[in-house]
């Protein structure tokens, strides 16, 4: 589908689910730009009866070599990703929705700033292997809990977790966590890093946890 933002700038996404589901989520890609998984976790929430939306910030481009996903990154414009941003939320939160964001890596970043800009509609935030925000004062503004998803082979593992615990502590929010034995990119199944074991069991987990959180 083809959305416009307030300020006129056209994006696409994918978007899947019944229309008079009761929850939705919004997934937003890795750096590497949208991928099949990113669209078959889409799918699977929709078949578990979520209206559901993959969010694509990139604009259809897509990295071919790690360089390339760092310098698409740097290059993401923030101002016109929070627009899209806004405007997916707003479709999804049609006919009363309560909405979730979900991301990984870069995407989880950005999951995290969807649930800041609109914290009223949105209740929960998943975040796999992102870099972390420790503002309290950021934090205070969420509407919901969070599910933060950590890989222990990453170098900057366990500090910021630890780090965005007493943040959000300090900020009175909930935190759930989990942290797999695993490397950043562990759920993606084109890396090399891929393992499956562990990209279903976190499936499973985020299920559970949206259970909870939606209610």
């Amino acid at each position: 589908m083809t959305f416009k933002t307030p300020d006129g700038y056209e994006f696409e996404a994918h978007v899947y689910g019944p229309d008079d589901a009761e929850h939705a989520i919004l997934i937003v890609h890795d750096w590497w730009g949208v991928l099949d998984y990113n669209k078959r976790w889409a799918e699977r929430f929709a078949a578990a009866g979520y209206k559901a939306m993959v969010i694509d910030l990139y604009d259809g481009e897509r990295a071919r070599s790690v360089e390339e996903a760092g310098e698409m990154m740097r290059g993401l414009d923030q101002d016109q990703a929070d627009s899209k941003l806004v405007t997916a939320v707003d479709f999804l939160k049609q006919n009363g929705r309560k909405v979730a964001t979900l991301g990984w890596s870069l995407g989880g970043r950005q999951a995290m700033q969807a649930a800041l800009l609109d914290p009223e509609a949105v209740c929960a935030a998943v975040l796999f292997y992102c870099r972390m925000l420790t503002d309290v004062s950021q934090l205070e503004q969420l509407g919901g809990p969070v599910f933060a998803v950590y890989a222990k082979n990453e170098q900057t593992w366990p500090a910021k977790m630890e780090n965005f615990n007493k943040a959000m502590d300090a900020a009175g929010k909930v935190v759930e966590t989990v942290c797999y034995d695993a490397v950043h990119g562990f759920v993606n199944p084109t890396s090399e890093r891929y393992n499956a074991e562990l990209a279903e069991d976190a499936w499973h987990k985020v299920q559970e946890f949206l259970a909870r959180a939606m209610k």
